[in-house]
């Protein structure tokens, strides 16, 4: 389903950019697999319910350490940066895995946003995030088993890489809704 709040610029489909078939023919694009994949990676969605428990279990040790000791300030400062820190790491180590998945040709979650990209002009304002939407109907959605729940959507192209509308010559990350100004350099040129 194609938001209506977002400009056919942003949502240019990938199929209609000069290259995209020779960039399919040197394999520069991503492809789901016919058959479910085997997992490669740890389980992203496990590792979000670990962010959600660790956030609100270091949020308690702070909050106990600030009002049942007499801590001195800098050490509650300290604790405090330590417990950001480390939350802030499993989303980065959540962002890797999650992008294992997807070039994996599956996902373990329906939805996602801002992981990947940035939005520094507000493209997309009615998501109220910086970051574009996901459509991730093109990829395979597996259980915790590796067991399918939902066969991809043959119609729908797999977010990834594929030959830039706003940079010729060059990919560009396809959320499978829009455009997120992520580029690469192929390693092939396809132009």
């Amino acid at each position: 389903m194609r938001e209506t709040w977002l400009s056919e610029a942003v949502t240019r489909d990938p199929r209609t950019v000069p290259g995209f078939d020779r960039a399919v023919e040197l394999g520069l694009t991503p492809r789901t697999p016919a058959d479910p994949p085997p997992t490669v990676t740890t389980n992203s969605r496990r590792l979000l319910l670990a962010i959600v428990a660790t956030t609100f279990s270091l949020l308690l040790v702070v909050l106990l350490l600030a009002n049942a000791t007499p801590a001195p300030p800098w050490l509650l400062g300290l604790v405090t940066a330590l417990a950001l820190a480390i939350i802030v790491r499993m989303f980065v180590r959540v962002r890797h895995v999650m992008w294992d998945e997807i070039g994996a040709g599956y996902c373990r979650v329906d939805y996602m946003v801002a992981l990947f990209s940035r939005d520094p002009e507000y493209r997309f304002p009615a998501s109220r995030m910086r970051g574009a939407p996901w459509d991730l109907r093109g990829l395979w959605r597996l259980a915790d088993d590796g067991s399918v729940v939902v066969e991809p959507d043959w119609s729908v192209l797999p977010p990834g890489h594929y030959p830039s509308p706003n940079r010729p010559g060059q990919l560009e990350l396809w959320t499978g809704s829009a455009w997120a100004y992520r580029y690469e350099e192929p390693r092939v040129p396809f132009l």
